[in-house]
């Protein structure tokens, strides 16, 4: 065994070990993780666990750090609500101006419930939209339709019309650019089932002017989440700007280009300077709308940027209390109780999340197994994970679980969904009760 180490001190401060009696970093040992100023062991005391913790200040600081780094250029910043959709946390994004990029009716009711003004910013995202999710954001006046497919655009077109409400539309392009992410993420490949691929775009394009009630307005593209390689975003908007050039030259109004989102965030490595990665991620995103590489002008376009895990993913964390130590033939196990129905990431895409204890004091570390009382092997956050030696009944938190968290939860087990909380300097407050078995059953007949 060796002496504990963490890499807390390099994390964003949103998350810190503190003195818990001047709760400032002090160099004493004996210390707790704090949510800006509040104890997660208390919030664990008050609400039990498994809990999920997030950042105001966190979340705030990133949207404005967006803020900065595209200010040379008209821009919306389209908050991704698939990465975390909780009511408080849209209605804080709302809050500092940000507009939502939906994928689902589901999620334009959570953003219409916030604030039915938010529509006017809402661009509509998915492949799979279905008749009565077109009805429901034409009737809202949603800003964009992402389109994906000749099918759809007709489908969109008839509701258009039966409506007499026109509709804003982007095709979605496939500019086969690799997002060098994990395969279940990535969607930026010819093999994948998002988008169009550029060639046949000019052809939707053409269809889409035919109808009075479609408004051609924007190109869009995404090519993945996660990603940390800035040049492949470079790489797919050249291709936009080269279609959005010859698409001007065909008579379409462009004006808007949809760049996604996917920016990715540090999972494992020691925390990349926050104000650094948005100021690359923006060199690269608008080296070729500043100045085209073949037309030499500015391309005069509005840009939408459909930010998620690196607005929220860091902001949160995933509170969780060891219930037995466990020891097969030499391999030691963390058996807690939060499961794989609460954070799916790890059995999903075998991510890695880093797992500190709510007490940081001197102590052993020990290799062991971190798992949840789900009856699947899948069900684990760590393996061979080098972890200070905990006893049972303390307290860890999973870190960087504020994206792609609780959203991906279920009821596996009949497990009721974790509660929620949302911290705000020295206060903090309930935003999502736990759910009971009560709750699941309730729709049941």
């Amino acid at each position: 065994m060796s002496r504990s180490r963490t890499s807390q001190d390099l994390r964003p401060s949103a998350f810190a070990y503190r003195n818990a009696s001047s709760r400032t970093r002090t160099n004493v040992r004996d210390q707790a993780l704090y949510c800006e100023s509040v104890s997660l062991e208390a919030l664990a005391a008050r609400h039990g666990t498994p809990l999920y913790v997030y950042s105001t200040a966190m979340i705030r600081a990133r949207l404005r750090a967006f803020a900065r780094a595209f200010r040379s250029i008209p821009h919306t910043l389209c908050y991704s609500v698939k990465a975390s959709s909780t009511l408080a946390i849209l209605r804080l994004i709302a809050g500092e101006g940000a507009g939502f990029d939906v994928v689902s009716g589901g999620e334009l009711e959570r953003v219409l419930r916030v604030n039915r003004n938010a529509a006017h910013k809402v661009v509509f995202s998915g492949v799979g939209k279905t008749a009565s999710e077109m009805e429901l954001a034409l009737r809202s006046g949603i800003l964009l339709f992402n389109v994906e497919s000749s099918s759809e655009l007709n489908l969109l077109a008839s509701i258009a019309t039966r409506l007499k409400t026109p509709a804003a539309v982007a095709v979605r392009v496939n500019p086969d650019v690799s997002a060098k992410t994990h395969p279940y993420i990535s969607t930026g490949l010819q093999q994948h089932k998002f988008g169009v691929p550029i060639p046949d775009a000019t052809k939707l394009y053409a269809e889409a002017s035919k109808h009075p009630y479609l408004k051609v307005a924007g190109v869009s593209v995404h090519i993945g989440s996660q990603i940390t390689d800035v040049s492949n975003f470079r790489d797919a908007l050249t291709r936009v700007a080269d279609l959005v050039h010859a698409l001007r030259e065909q008579g379409h109004e462009i004006r808007y280009i949809d760049a996604g989102g996917g920016l990715g965030i540090s999972y494992e490595q020691p925390r990349q300077n926050f104000e650094k990665q948005i100021t690359a991620y923006a060199k690269a995103v608008l080296a070729s709308l500043h100045v085209h590489r073949l037309h030499g002008q500015r391309l005069n376009v509005h840009l939408l940027l459909e930010p998620g895990r690196s607005i929220v993913g860091a902001a949160g964390t995933l509170l969780t209390r060891v219930l037995y130590r466990k020891t097969n033939n030499g391999k030691r196990f963390l058996i807690v109780d939060t499961a794989m129905n609460d954070l799916l990431r790890p059995s999903l895409y075998g991510a890695y999340h880093e797992i500190v204890p709510l007490k940081r004091a001197p102590r052993e570390t020990e290799i062991t197994d971190v798992v949840g009382p789900i009856c699947e092997t899948g069900d684990f956050f760590a393996r061979d994970r080098q972890l200070p030696v905990m006893q049972e009944g303390d307290l860890l938190a999973i870190l960087d679980t504020g994206a792609y968290g609780a959203v991906l939860a279920s009821n596996y087990n009949t497990r009721g969904r974790a509660a929620e909380v949302l911290v705000d300097g020295i206060r903090s407050r309930l935003i999502r009760n736990r759910e009971t078995a009560s709750d699941q059953i309730r729709l049941e007949r």
